[in-house]
């Protein structure tokens, strides 16, 4: 079992009455939460890594191409 870090948090009404007063409850998803979000911040970073990585390869992408794709995607 791991060990865990005692934090206070200040958190609205509405939040609390959704997820209810089991504070250990309410814990699990809070972490969950800032899991996923380290996750996807990892993820940020990688991607930011490889963009420099080819920029520095091959060059900085032309902003035509970029503006293409942007609107391909969105």
């Amino acid at each position: 079992m791991s060990s865990k870090v005692r934090k206070t948090l200040t958190l609205d009404p509405d939040v609390v009455q959704t997820f209810g007063d089991d504070a250990a409850a309410l814990s699990a998803t809070v972490n969950a939460v800032l899991r996923a979000e380290m996750e996807r911040r990892a993820r940020h970073a990688a991607l930011a890594d490889f963009v420099a990585t080819l920029d520095a390869e091959f060059g900085e992408p032309d902003p035509a191409d970029v503006e293409r794709f942007r609107r391909a995607l969105g």
